[in-house]
């Protein structure tokens, strides 16, 4: 009969328990339960081999159960307990209910018997119950428990007692793992951390810092050690470039995403050896710390060229995997990757891919592939959130596929579903319906409504915002009472200092003012306090730069909320009741002020039609080139008779009284002016059935022509119609001498 300590593999183990186990006292099977907890951490068998090995571990921990159960009443030293529950946690052992009496035995009189425990019982302890199934640690865990232990692990670090490296950072993990906080403990275990960083293996080290950014160690206090584990990390890499295991790399990522640990050392050279070393491990990774080192260098924004090529093995590697396997990755997974590639994606007008609408050239087949496995799924067990990053995600990697925007509203209307999602999920589905110009369906926007007590108490001013801007550019008609709780909102908040941005301000102001003046009128009060918040901050501004050096230039960054706030005034001075406000952001100080969006704005158009002539559409260039042709031919046929029916045709012609500049002003005989714009698929939703109807703010722009030019006098072209023209120019010019006189190209007298 062999000494089950000294076992070499668990097959040797297992026969050892099966012949004997029944007949051993608590000590012989104390020492197989330590070895088995050993032979789990050494393991390396993969496939249908690992699923043996399991089998024959979990029927192992069968017979040492029930050998072992009946035998608790008698044992009184903690260790008796704390070595079979670590040998459990290590094997992922759950049936049976031995953790359970391990925890009862060790929780009898007040968990006296954890007093007595030496230091790596303690560690073994709190990291053991931290893995235990949850119905066991609410058998048998108690709070006093947690306390005792965490006591006993103070005094010996107050003590100047060296906590084991591998005891400290288990117990840290433990700590994240149950969500135990006490400030005292922590900084004990961080201290201690950061002192022994260069005895640390690498795996304690990533754990360690782990733990820390779960346990949001962020205060001054955390500082030193951080600086000394995360200085650690970077001169290991800068000695052996893949000392690190994948796995570790992966951890140690994610947690600087949670910690951002920027001060005292090179921050970004540390992540840059990081990512180059998490892309060439990239192979190597499973799907989860795939998915975690993406979505931390994307909480990170790693943007600059130094991590293209990492970024590039890692997106690659999840798209051969998912087109290999479909089912390789996770929910969570998906949506953390599409979070982190939408926080990765270009400035605006920088590496995107027009033509397709994605990330161009590195990330455009992984997006494909991820949002096909979404639609694959219909979202099918996302979580609420995963459900709305994704879809949030999606929209801002420009991608848009409507049938998928679809799935996700049907998703986020099943039951369980709807009714967990908060007001920061409502805000992210909304948004992302805008962004691709999906109108929603009555039971989105009617459950929408329904929410409105959950966003009148939790919403905050960017949820808020992004609700009221998507109801206006989605052109959803006027809903008094959801758009009432989101204007209450936004009112309450900007009591707060700091809860509203200036861009807050300016989209919900123009989300009011594209729903009408009625809707102004209506929200009067709401609508005065955020436009004297905005004066107020514009003049504060405005004042600063006066003091310190005398001229505030126009800066090209404020030009959306300029023209925003622009066409704000100009809706407001149609309000009833609201005349009055339309001078309140006039009223600012100084011509160079911000808060004169008449003389600003005047500016703003000015620049746009500096920058006009290089984003011209191909099709704008078409209707302006046809109205031309026409001009010169009426004035051959009519120039006999003295009759010109159209005068001048001027492209992107600035008018005043308008922020922007229009696509063609047409001036016809008699002096009438006619305002020709050319509305490509942009301007228009584009979901079915709604794809020939204008989005919010093309609504906005033609109300204010028509004010300007006359309501009868502004034309718009929709690209349907010229496609189907195809590029025939007398049938070119005969729509638009229809569209601008009713006349017939035949005769002009016709």
């Amino acid at each position: 009969d062999g000494d089950p300590g000294d076992a070499p593999n668990l097959t040797a183990l297992a026969a050892l328990v099966y012949h004997g186990a029944a007949s051993w006292n608590a000590s012989r099977l104390c020492a197989a339960f330590n070895r088995l907890g050993k032979l789990c951490a050494s393991v390396d068998e993969t496939g249908a081999r690992r699923s043996q090995w399991t089998e024959l571990l979990h029927c192992t921990l069968d017979i040492m159960a029930d050998a072992y159960l009946p035998l608790l009443p008698g044992l009184d030293d903690a260790k008796w307990c704390i070595i079979p529950l670590w040998a459990c946690a290590k094997a992922g052992y759950r049936d049976g209910g031995l953790a359970a009496a391990l925890l009862q035995q060790l929780g009898l009189d007040d968990g006296t018997r954890l007093h007595k425990a030496i230091g790596h019982d303690h560690a073994n302890f709190w990291w053991s119950v931290s893995t235990a199934p949850e119905e066991a640690r609410a058998a048998g865990l108690t709070e006093e428990m947690l306390c005792i232990c965490a006591d006993c692990l103070l005094r010996m670090a107050m003590g100047r007692v060296d906590i084991e490296l591998q005891h400290c950072s288990n117990v840290l993990l433990g700590c994240a793992r149950l969500g135990y906080t006490d400030p005292a403990l922590l900084h004990a275990l961080a201290a201690a951390a950061g002192q022994a960083a260069s005895r640390m293996g690498e795996q304690h080290l990533s754990n360690t810092l782990y733990a820390l950014g779960v346990l949001e160690c962020k205060n001054p206090a955390y500082g030193p050690p951080l600086r000394r584990l995360t200085m650690e990390v970077q001169q290991r890499l800068q000695r052996q470039p893949y000392v690190f295991k994948p796995q570790d790399l992966s951890i140690t990522l994610y947690a600087l995403a949670l910690l951002q640990p920027k001060d005292g050392h090179q921050w970004d050279t540390l992540l840059e050896q990081l990512a180059a070393a998490a892309g060439q491990a990239a192979g190597r990774m499973d799907e989860q710390g795939l998915a975690n080192t993406i979505y931390a260098l994307g909480v990170l924004q790693c943007k600059a060229p130094a991590f293209a090529p990492a970024l590039q093995r890692l997106t690659v590697e999840v798209q051969q995997r998912l087109q290999r396997q479909p089912d390789a990755l996770t929910p969570q997974g998906i949506s953390s990757i599409l979070y982190a590639l939408a926080l990765l994606r270009p400035e605006q007008g920088r590496q995107w891919d027009v033509g397709v609408g994605c990330m161009a050239p590195a990330y455009s087949p992984v997006i494909s592939v991820l949002a096909a496995e979404c639609k694959r799924r219909d979202f099918a067990g996302f979580s609420v959130q995963g459900l709305s990053l994704s879809a949030w995600a999606l929209a801002k990697l420009g991608y848009r596929d409507q049938s998928l925007f679809a799935a996700a509203m049907e998703a986020a209307m099943q039951p369980d579903i709807w009714r967990s999602l908060t007001a920061q999920d409502w805000s992210s589905l909304w948004y992302a319906l805008a962004l691709v110009r999906h109108y929603p369906t009555v039971a989105f926007l009617e459950s929408t409504s329904a929410a409105s007590d959950l966003l009148r108490t939790e919403a905050d001013a960017q949820s808020c915002t992004n609700l009221l801007w998507s109801l206006a550019t989605l052109g959803v008609p006027y809903e008094p009472r959801l758009v009432g709780v989101l204007v209450e909102r936004l009112g309450l908040l900007l009591a707060h200092k700091g809860e509203m941005k200036e861009q807050n301000l300016a989209n919900s102001l123009w989300a009011l003012a594209v729903m009408g003046p009625s809707v102004l009128s209506r929200h009067r009060r709401s609508v005065e306090g955020m436009l004297l918040e905005v004066r107020l901050r514009k003049d504060a501004e405005a004042a600063a730069v006066v003091e310190d050096n005398g001229a505030q230039p126009f800066r090209v960054e404020h030009l959306a909320e300029l023209l925003q706030l622009w066409q704000v005034q100009q809706e407001l001075a149609y309000a009833d009741g609201c005349g009055e406000l339309a001078g309140i952001l006039a009223a600012g100080v100084g011509a160079g002020s911000h808060c004169a969006p008449f003389s600003d704005g005047q500016l703003a158009a000015r620049w746009l039609g500096e920058e006009a002539s290089g984003t011209i559409s191909q099709l704008q260039r078409q209707v302006a080139s046809a109205l031309g042709r026409l001009q010169q031919r009426l004035g051959a046929e009519q120039r006999s008779q003295g009759i010109i029916r159209i005068v001048s045709v001027s492209s992107e012609q600035a008018v005043e009284g308008l922020w922007g500049r229009v696509d063609v002003v047409v001036e016809l005989g008699g002096g009438r002016r006619v305002a020709v714009e050319v509305d490509g698929p942009l301007h228009f939703l584009a979901n079915d059935p709604h794809t020939r109807t204008k989005d919010g703010s093309t609504q906005l722009r033609d109300r204010q022509l028509g004010r300007l030019f006359g309501a009868d006098n502004v034309l718009s072209v929709p690209y349907w119609e010229w496609y189907e023209l195809q590029g025939d120019g007398s049938r070119e010019e005969g729509y638009l001498l229809r569209c601008l006189l009713g006349l017939r190209l035949e005769g002009p007298d016709n």
